[in-house]
């Protein structure tokens, strides 16, 4: 009787075993902050290349406006440029506006973000993006007058012929996501997020950068 007993034991504990082994992964739960798959969202990113940014204060220079179809998370936007004749040193703010601009005078060619051909899938199989991009040369109207101010920077120009590197800003919130944070995000195809300048720009300038964004 002691002998089959053991017997029976040892086969229950067989069983377990190759149960676990064979089950592993299926109807389970990974224990809190494992991740166990990665599902890539649907990603867009458009740059843009000498930029002249209007010179005039608290002008929304490059936006993104949302989608009626999709919400908008927008991961980066980086921006550096240079001066023609003295370096300047120039606060931006990012902010979402509930209400998007109007009128104004989009850049043309490579300096806009908006157009078509400077919009990147970075999957190809990916429909269309439904965002819309665009930077001035002529300050549009703002119709939003009290807009969140989301976040601000230092962009240091220096002079184009100068041997000092130009120091990008990066409003970066692809990190926030790492942490589990929340981006920022637009819903609607009303809301938009503007870079802006908080002071006047002494000097003409040429802006570069990037926008990178997903949209679900």
């Amino acid at each position: 009787m002691r002998k089959l007993t053991l017997a029976f034991l040892g086969a229950v504990a067989l069983a377990a075993t190759l149960s676990g082994a064979f089950g592993q992964g299926v109807n389970t739960v990974s224990q809190p902050g494992l991740t166990t798959g990665y599902l890539p969202k649907v990603t867009y990113s458009s740059s843009f290349f000498g930029l002249v940014p209007v010179t005039t204060a608290g002008t929304d220079q490059v936006c993104i406006t949302g989608s009626a179809s999709k919400t908008i998370k927008i991961q980066s936007i980086k921006i550096w440029g240079t001066t023609a004749t003295a370096t300047q040193n120039v606060p931006l703010l990012l902010l979402k506006r509930v209400t998007a601009d109007t009128g104004g005078t989009a850049a043309s060619t490579t300096a806009n973000p908006g157009i078509t051909t400077q919009i990147a899938k970075r999957d190809p199989g990916s429909p269309a993006a439904t965002a819309t991009l665009i930077s001035y040369t002529a300050a549009p109207t703002v119709n939003d007058s009290a807009p969140t101010y989301v976040d601000s920077a230092i962009l240091a120009m220096p002079i184009i012929t100068s041997v000092e590197a130009a120091q990008p800003i990066d409003f970066n919130y692809a990190r926030d996501v790492e942490n589990f944070l929340q981006p920022l995000t637009l819903s609607g195809a009303a809301m938009q997020a503007c870079v802006n300048n908080a002071v006047a720009l002494t000097n003409a300038s040429a802006w570069n950068g990037v926008i990178v964004w997903t949209e679900e």
